[in-house]
């Protein structure tokens, strides 16, 4: 009778064991997927709220006997939505081994569009837009020298970046004609980056 009731006692401890592994499990995997939900729940609420950014990009070419207007113009414009605040777009205009970085030093309101030209074959300062000063803060002035101070790419990459999440809003490659870019070999140190003020 003694050895039954121990057999009956240590079933009943085993099954109580049981339980508790089966509780304690059904906890920890509660907490390691609440952790991952917040996690991700995060990660969402540092996404932009705005979708409504447009980018553009546009060459102005002319032949070499009227090249005042050639030039490289983006355009970043808030179509419809909530205000982009200073510190969280930032945009790359890159050529090869060569970038132009575009920040905002104010909000961009929706309706609202800014600019970043980069002009090139700047001779003497006389020939740019007359609309247009290389002392502009969106404004760089290039002088068209040696081929080889510019990439071989045929083409720029352009890239609006959120900056609080890191999240790429905008991405496109388009071709360029010409062999020019943002390369200055007039300026003291030479220019091949260089960062300017969307306005």
């Amino acid at each position: 009778m003694s050895k039954s009731r121990t057999s009956k006692h240590n079933r009943a401890i085993t099954s109580a064991i049981g339980v508790i592994l089966i509780v304690a499990i059904t906890v920890i995997l509660a907490s390691v997927i609440g952790v991952v939900a917040l996690g991700i729940t995060d990660d969402l609420g540092e996404k932009p709220a705005f979708a409504a950014l447009d980018l553009s990009f546009e060459e102005e070419q002319t032949d070499s006997d009227n090249y005042d207007e050639f030039r490289w113009q983006i355009e970043l414009t808030n179509i419809a939505g909530d205000t982009a605040q200073p510190d969280e777009i930032v945009v790359y205009l890159d050529h090869g081994n060569q970038r132009v970085t575009g920040t905002l030093n104010r909000s961009l309101r929706a309706g609202e569009t800014v600019e970043l030209t980069v002009v090139h074959n700047n001779q003497n300062g006389n020939t740019i837009p007359d609309d247009t000063e290389c002392t502009d803060i969106n404004v760089a002035c290039r002088l068209a020298g040696d081929d080889g101070n510019y990439p071989k790419e045929d083409y720029i990459q352009l890239q609006m970046i959120h900056k609080p999440s890191g999240s790429i809003l905008y991405q496109e490659q388009t071709s360029i004609s010409g062999k020019y870019g943002i390369y200055n070999e007039n300026s003291d140190p030479k220019i091949s980056n260089e960062t300017l003020i969307f306005a």
